[in-house]
C-alpha cells in the first residue's frame, strides 16, 4: 500500500474522505438455488395432514376364489402428519443508532436496515442447511478426535458446503449421533479461511470429540428431539446407507420408527423415496456421476416421476459437467449457444433420459457433496405458519449471482416511513432493556414451517461412487 498523502495535521484537516462505492457491499455467500425454487404453501392448525396409497391390495388374481380370499387385503393407505420446526432470527436496535443513521451523511445504510438484512441472510442461509437435514441441525461428521478447553481457540476442518452455512460468530455444538438431545460441548466460529474454521469453545468446557461425533448448528434440539424445519434428509433419508449387516440394524431401526405418523418400512422406496448407492460400483464405467443420476432417474421415472429437477453440490457438477460434454447417450449439450453460461447458472446443459428432459440442473453448494437428489418439483414444497417471501433474496430461479449492496431494498415502499418496522406475521418486536442511550427494541423474525416432500415415490436421493462422512447417513 501507498503511504498517506501527508502527515502534515493541517493538509489532512482540509481534505476529505472520498466514498467510492454507495451503501454496504454484500461479502456474503450466494443462497440456495433449490430452497428458492420449490414451491410454498401457507399452512395452519397444530398439524398438517395428508394421506397416501402405497399399495393396491392382493386381492386380484385369475383365479376368482383366489382373489376373493384376499378381497380384505385391498388398498394400503397411510396418513402423513406435519409438524413445523422453527427457526428464528434476532437483533437489537437502539434508539440512538437509529437517528445516527438518518441519512447518507451519517452511514453507508440506515441501521435499520443493515440489521434487517443481516438478519434475513442468516435465515435464508440456515434455512438452506435445513433443506438437507433431518431438523437436528447436522452439519459433519467431525473425523478425528478434537481437544475443546474452555477459551482456546482450535481449528477443525468442515467441508465446503458445510461452511458455507457458517459465519463468523455462528454457535455450533458437538453430539455423539445425529438424532442425539445432548450437546456435549459448544463453541462459537471466530475465524474461516477456506475448509479451516477455527472455533472458541465455551467458558469451562472440557471434552474431546470422537472420530464419529457430529457437529452441527447449537440450540436445534431439546428434550423431545430436532427443532429446525424438517428437511429431504428426512423425508429421503439414506441413514446407515439403507443397508443393515450382521449386527448392524440402524436402518431397519431408524425406517421402522414413525415418521410423522407413518412407518415407512412397510415400502420404503413408496414412503421414503428412491434410493441409489454409487459407493460400491465395480467397474469404471459404472462409477461415473452420470451412471448414478441416469439409474435413480430410471428409479423415479418408474414410479411416475417427472424427475424435473436433478440437485447436485457445485464440486460434484464441475465433474459431472465433464462427463456429460463427452457423451450425447443420455446427456447431451444444447446446440442454441456455443458455451455454457456461468452468469445464468448452468441451465444451458440439458440432460435426458427416455422421454424426460431436464432443463435445470441445479449446482447447490448446499447441497452435501457426494449426494445428489432427483426430484419432481410439484411435489416438494415449503409449508410455513409465517410469510414465506423470506426465503427469497431477489436471484431469479438457478441464475448465479446475489445482491450486490446489502441496501439494495432499503426503505423499498416505505420511503416516506423509512424506521416504522413492517409487522408481518413473521417479524415481533417487543421492548429490550433500557440503556443510557436510550431504549433498545428487540426485533426478532420468527419462522414456523417445515419443508414437506407429499409424494416421497416420485422423488430420490443417491450418493456418488467415492462418497465418505456423509452426515446424513450417520445415525
Amino acid at each position: 500500500m501507498a503511504t498517506g498523502i501527508s502527515d502534515i495535521d493541517a493538509i489532512l484537516a482540509v481534505l476529505k474522505t472520498f466514498y467510492a462505492k454507495e451503501g454496504v457491499q454484500n461479502l456474503l455467500k450466494r443462497n440456495s438455488p433449490v430452497v428458492k425454487a420449490i414451491g410454498d404453501l401457507r399452512v395452519e392448525g397444530k398439524e398438517q395432514a395428508f394421506s397416501a396409497m402405497y399399495s393396491f391390495g392382493g386381492a386380484v388374481s385369475a383365479d376368482y376364489t383366489v382373489a376373493l380370499a384376499n378381497a380384505q387385503n385391498q388398498m394400503k393407505n397411510v396418513e402423513f402428519k406435519v409438524t413445523p420446526g422453527q427457526l428464528f432470527s434476532v437483533y437489537p436496535l437502539n434508539a440512538k443508532e437509529v437517528q445516527a443513521s438518518l441519512t447518507k451523511r451519517g452511514a453507508y445504510m440506515k441501521m435499520a436496515g443493515a440489521k434487517m438484512f443481516a438478519a434475513s441472510e442468516g435465515l435464508r442461509k440456515m434455512l438452506a442447511a435445513a433443506f438437507y437435514g433431518r431438523g437436528y441441525g447436522e452439519l459433519a461428521i467431525v473425523g478425528s478426535a478434537v481437544a475443546l478447553t474452555g477459551g482456546t481457540d482450535v481449528t477443525i476442518t468442515l467441508p465446503e458446503d458445510v461452511v458455507i452455512k457458517l459465519g463468523v460468530g455462528t454457535r455450533l455444538a458437538f453430539k455423539t449421533s445425529v438424532a442425539s438431545t445432548t450437546e456435549s460441548a459448544k463453541a462459537t466460529v471466530k475465524s474461516i479461511d477456506g475448509t479451516s474454521v477455527v472455533i472458541t469453545p465455551d467458558a469451562g468446557t472440557s471434552y474431546t470429540t470422537n472420530a464419529t461425533d457430529i457437529v452441527c448448528f447449537a440450540g436445534s434440539v431439546d428434550s423431545n428431539g430436532p427443532l429446525l424445519p424438517m428437511g429431504l434428509g428426512g423425508w429421503l433419508p439414506i441413514v446407515n446407507g439403507r443397508v443393515d449387516g450382521a449386527s448392524d440394524t440402524n436402518w431397519s431401526t431408524y425406517i421402522g420408527t414413525k415418521f410423522f405418523n407413518v412407518t415407512r418400512s412397510a415400502d420404503p422406496e413408496a414412503l421414503a423415496g428412491a434410493f441409489y448407492d454409487g459407493r460400491n460400483e465395480s467397474t469404471a464405467a459404472k462409477q461415473t456421476k452420470k451412471y448414478a443420476i441416469k439409474n435413480l432417474i430410471k428409479k423415479v421415472r418408474r414410479n411416475g416421476s417427472k424427475a424435473d429437477m436433478i440437485v447436485v453440490n457445485d464440486d460434484d457438477w464441475s465433474e459431472l459437467a465433464d462427463e456429460i460434454e463427452s457423451t450425447n447417450t443420455y446427456f447431451t449439450q444444447t446446440s442454441t449457444k456455443a458455451k455454457k453460461q456461468a452468469s445464468v447458472g448452468f441451465g444451458d446443459i440439458s440432460a435426458s433420459f427416455s422421454t424426460n428432459f431436464i432443463e435445470n440442473i441445479y449446482d447447490d453448494p448446499y447441497c452435501p457433496k457426494g449426494q445428489f437428489y432427483i426430484l419432481d418439483k410439484d411435489s416438494v414444497e415449503f409449508w410455513s405458519y409465517t410469510n414465506t417471501d423470506v426465503k427469497d433474496d431477489g436471484v431469479v430461479a438457478n441464475e448465479a449471482g446475489k445482491i450486490m449492496n446489502a441496501d439494495a431494498d432499503e426503505n423499498k415502499g416505505h420511503e416516506d416511513a423509512p424506521y416504522k418496522l413492517l409487522i408481518d406475521d413473521y417479524i415481533s418486536v417487543q421492548q429490550g432493556t433500557p440503556t443510557a442511550g436510550g431504549p433498545t427494541s428487540i426485533v426478532g423474525l420468527n419462522l414456523f414451517a417445515s419443508y414437506a416432500v407429499w409424494n416421497p415415490s416420485v422423488n430420490g436421493v443417491g450418493i456418488f461412487y467415492g462418497a465418505t462422512n456423509l452426515v446424513e447417513a450417520a445415525v
